[in-house]
């Protein structure tokens, strides 16, 4: 079952040709026993023309009191007293056969004369029955045919003659070419087309429908699909269309809702601050001062997560220029944060790129040495590199470092503060521009943290 779901296609063109594809094939198998009947007659109907003109003559002078009757080569001719016992032959086609024998010695002799089939064959040149798994094959076939006519003289008179198959003169590769060509090959290559149009029809819509799930994550605000298209697919946008609808008030209710806690929380804070001033200055009022301080902190880096994946004013950005002026800020005379390699310009949001950069390079200060910047154009987009030497990061946490609040501090400076959020806020704003936040660790010690933007 594995093999199988290998084999079975990715896409829905892939899908829909095998199915039609496989289905025209297996009722063009499974209507081969009727094709069979026909085509029976069909191949029989030269040779018993052939039969009928040859034994034409022989009726009309047959006399079974005269003896030994003559006959060409390949024919028997018998008298006997009673009409001999039919060979039982269910098909559809010995019917056809005698239908067609019963005309064509009606017109040859000119009147109307009965006769009685006894047996039709198909055999090779050994004698071997031909069914219809050999109709096609290589070797010639003979059509044998074995029929009565009653005489005047009361006697009837039977005729057994063999003649060669009505086509066996052209080349049973050219038969079998031709019946493949135009039975299965053209009737697949239908189906194909059929498949091929029906897919670009019905999937335009779907392939909108796709594109606008991905155009989702980056622009709320971009227009509502168009309801066409076969019902299936209109209800598919029209669902679309008001999930987009939705998530544009939950981003709504989550922008009030930042608003609502960076002065409902922060006023206290400052209310608190204010008090401080008046207590005297021992060590109780430095601890509040320090917990006012972390609590302020915190709420700053909450807010800044939750605004990092909102991208607010995309414009085309030199980033040669804003990672060399971020690298210029934060350098010092142990830490120069050299720049190599250039990157060229991209549409971004200067400020939350700015603030992702800002980020990694103070986690990189904080935490190792040897900090530089590498900007790199590759095919997938552009990279920018934080390679620094230190402790890196354990191996286990590798995977889950980006996560909120998650600290990996344990590798790195165990006396160091933070609440966890400084990998995660530029994940999102690395998300939001649709490109990643890569980590790993470096040959020799240190972190390579990359950003990478597409073009």
């Amino acid at each position: 079952m594995r093999w199988l779901r290998r084999l079975w296609p990715r896409t829905l063109f892939g899908q829909l040709l095998l199915i039609m594809v496989s289905g025209t094939v297996l009722v063009q198998l499974m209507s081969s026993s009727i094709w069979f009947d026909v085509r029976f007659a069909q191949v029989l109907e030269a040779p018993v023309r052939l039969i009928a003109a040859r034994s034409a003559p022989l009726i009309a002078q047959a006399d079974c009191r005269a003896g030994a009757l003559q006959a060409p080569a390949h024919y028997q001719l018998r008298c006997s007293e009673a009409l001999p016992t039919p060979v039982q032959d269910e098909r559809r086609g010995r019917r056809r056969v005698e239908l067609l024998l019963h005309q064509a010695l009606e017109y040859e002799l000119g009147h109307a004369q009965d006769v009685r089939l006894i047996k039709v064959q198909l055999t090779d040149e050994q004698g071997q029955p031909i069914v219809w798994r050999s109709l096609f094959g290589l070797r010639t076939a003979q059509a044998h045919l074995q029929f009565a006519v009653p005489l005047a003289d009361g006697h009837w008179l039977t005729i057994e003659g063999q003649e060669l198959q009505g086509w066996s003169g052209e080349s049973a590769w050219v038969l079998i070419s031709d019946y493949l060509l135009r039975v299965y090959a053209l009737r697949i290559f239908a189906v194909l087309l059929v498949c091929l149009i029906a897919v670009r029809l019905c999937l335009r819509p779907l392939r909108r429908l796709a594109d606008a799930a991905r155009g989702l994550g980056s622009n709320l605000e971009q227009p509502p699909l168009a309801l066409d298209g076969p019902e299936e697919v209109r209800q598919a946008a029209q669902a679309f269309n008001a999930m987009q609808q939705r998530l544009i008030a939950m981003v709504d209710d989550k922008a009030y809702f930042l608003a609502a806690v960076s002065h409902d929380l922060r006023t206290p804070l400052t209310r608190m601050r204010l008090r401080l001033e008046r207590l005297p200055d021992d060590e109780n009022r430095q601890r509040l001062r320090q917990n006012i301080a972390q609590m302020d902190n915190m709420i700053g880096q909450v807010l800044d997560y939750l605004r990092a994946g909102e991208q607010q004013n995309l414009q085309q950005v030199d980033l040669d220029r804003l990672v060399a002026r971020q690298c210029a800020e934060l350098a010092t005379a142990e830490e120069p944060l050299p720049v190599h390699g250039q990157a060229g310009s991209l549409r971004i949001d200067a400020l939350l790129l700015q603030r992702c950069l800002q980020n990694l390079l103070v986690n990189a200060l904080r935490y190792a040495k040897e900090v530089s910047v590498t900007l790199e154009q590759a095919n997938t987009g552009v990279f920018i590199h934080v390679d620094d030497r230190g402790p890196g990061i354990a191996p286990s946490l590798l995977a889950t470092i980006i996560d909120p609040f998650v600290r990996g501090e344990g590798s790195r400076n165990q006396a160091s503060g933070g609440y966890g959020l400084g990998l995660s806020i530029a994940q999102r704003i690395a998300t939001s521009h649709g490109g990643e936040l890569l980590l790993a660790n470096r040959e020799g010690g240190g972190l390579r943290v990359s950003i990478l933007l597409p073009m």
